[in-house]
């Protein structure tokens, strides 16, 4: 297969100090030369957030899998209509209710945001719904951005479980390309990820990152990026839960 994919989460310093589990989750999927993955970040509001970030990780991938499992798509781009996308977030919905009928709790009690990549050497595309950043950077051209979206103030955003999710599920399409790498995070490990401009990733940061995972197992690449995200110093920069995950075109 050509991707290499690595992803660790780290709970944040302010869930540590108020005993509250880690809210992000993420998973993804090879399927042939096609790479699916999804982070979702849980609504520090919704009390069973982290119980919805794992249901509606799990529930994009496995859905988009299927369909490229069963060779329904003659590629990559086109399982990245908007309708797809649309029906493979409508399946994580159903998902989210049916965890909420089982456990008791209300609907938006699940509530987390989306952000995932589907992708080969033929192309795909970026989704996403709320903040999180979603960065293609492809051997040629320029960065590929998807950029979070918050609300009226800064620290509000979109979720999977609002009414108006369709209206605030982007896609952004990503070009062939034969190398290269994709990085899917929550908002909480934006701010040493990105760039100041927010159009791409911090070399300083990542350049290092990608020459490890470049040569390392599946353990140490997950076992490096556990490290790097759990790293004391980065409470001085953010108290959030912290997700990264790296998908390397070789």
């Amino acid at each position: 297969m050509p991707w290499k994919v690595f992803a660790a989460s780290a709970i944040g310093k302010n869930h540590i100090d108020t005993g509250i589990p880690c809210q992000d989750d993420f998973s993804y999927h090879l399927v042939g030369d096609v790479f699916v993955g999804v982070v979702c970040d849980g609504a520090g509001s919704a009390s069973h957030s982290e119980i919805g970030a794992k249901a509606c990780s799990r529930s994009v991938v496995d859905t988009i899998t299927a369909k490229l499992e069963k060779g329904e798509t003659d590629s990559v781009l086109g399982v990245c209509e908007r309708d797809f996308m649309v029906f493979s977030v409508e399946a994580a919905r159903a998902k989210l209710q049916s965890v909420a009928d089982e456990s008791g709790c209300d609907f938006k009690d699940l509530s987390c945001t989306l952000v995932g990549c589907v992708a080969s050497p033929k192309g795909g595309c970026l989704f996403h719904i709320g903040d999180g950043f979603a960065v293609a950077d492809f051997d040629e051209g320029e960065s590929v951005v998807s950029l979070p979206e918050n609300g009226e103030y800064a620290n509000e955003t979109y979720f999977v479980t609002a009414a108006e999710w369709q209206s605030k599920l982007r896609v952004t399409p990503l070009p062939a390309a034969q190398a290269g790498c994709v990085a899917l995070m929550s908002d909480g490990a934006a701010p040493f990820v990105i760039n100041k401009g927010r159009t791409g990733m911090y070399k300083p940061f990542i350049e290092p990152v990608l020459r490890y995972l470049s040569s390392a197992t599946q353990d140490e690449g997950d076992s490096g990026l556990k490290d790097t995200l759990s790293d004391e110093r980065t409470y001085t920069i953010t108290g959030d839960d912290k997700t990264l995950m790296v998908a390397l075109l070789q």
